[in-house]
């Protein structure tokens, strides 16, 4: 498990297929970092990916992780497999902070997960490469909640859990299942691919460690897509070795303002770079 949320944290954004690399593509940040970005069908930045900065570092306090911890048990007990809400906790709250917390719909075979997201305009698999045989896959739903919303239920939520002695209380938000993110994990033996989506139409946003190493990008272009590549190197300064590679890219859905963000990973480069975006085109097909 370590050596896989090592591993993500380093390529969770990448890309692929090698003409050039369009100038608005990419940029520098004041400390000399690589930004890469994505864009849709209208020339739209989508997707960015830009190095944290310590000032980014959450301000979260012990009482916030422990009221998103509880939120998080109450959602088990009280929701449905693919289900959100909002929760408000009164004690240590004095900035009346509220958590949303969303459910996942998980799936053991391809042709059910296909169901659940029939009309999404997401591609699924039930063989990869002829090799990788479709394993699991886990659907959370989002909703979309504006900041005018979130504080009039804010507002509703201290008075229920007031009134209600219990301390807390929680509103079911509503999902349209517009907006999804996918997660499917792809088997051969030992091998995995781990293949990502979202849908959304808004834009996606990434921080990786500034002082990440053994970690190369390569932003190139595949026909009118831009993709991410990346590879990670073995490293011999952790207490465990790791390699893979990566890459992401954007299918912008027609005549639509959605689009669907995809991340595909090869654990173990076990694909050859040519071979991974091989696969990579054939989600836009």
């Amino acid at each position: 498990m370590k050596k896989n949320m090592k591993y993500k944290t380093s390529l969770i954004a990448l890309a692929a297929a090698m003409l050039f690399i369009p100038a608005t593509s990419f940029a520098d940040d004041p400390h000399g970092n690589q930004i890469f970005k994505l864009t849709n069908n209208k020339g739209e930045v989508v997707y960015e990916q830009k190095p944290y900065e310590p000032s980014q570092k959450s301000k979260n306090s012990a009482e916030d992780l422990l009221h998103y911890s509880k939120s998080h048990s109450l959602a088990n007990e009280l929701l449905k497999k693919g289900e959100a809400a909002l929760f408000y906790f009164t004690e240590d709250n004095p900035q009346r902070k509220t958590n949303i917390v969303r459910t996942s719909m998980s799936f053991k075979e391809a042709t059910k997960l296909g169901k659940q997201l029939k009309g999404q305009s997401v591609k699924i698999l039930d063989t990869i490469q002829q090799k990788y045989k479709f394993d699991s896959a886990s659907v959370t739903y989002h909703p979309v909640l504006s900041d005018s919303e979130q504080a009039k239920l804010t507002d509703q939520l201290e008075q229920q859990a007031v009134k209600s002695g219990k301390g807390y209380a929680m509103q079911k938000l509503k999902v349209t299942g517009k907006h999804w993110n996918l997660f499917s994990t792809y088997k051969n033996g030992s091998s995995e691919l781990l293949v990502q989506a979202m849908k959304s139409d808004e834009k996606i946003t990434l921080h990786t460690p500034s002082d990440q190493t053994g970690v190369t990008y390569e932003l190139i272009n595949s026909g009118e897509t831009e993709m991410l590549y990346s590879s990670y190197i073995e490293s011999e300064s952790q207490d465990f070795k790791s390699s893979g590679q990566g890459i992401t890219f954007v299918y912008s859905i027609p005549n639509s303002e959605f689009y669907i963000w995809y991340h595909i990973e090869d654990i173990g480069s076990k694909l050859s770079k040519q071979e991974l975006i091989k696969l990579a085109q054939s989600y836009l097909k």
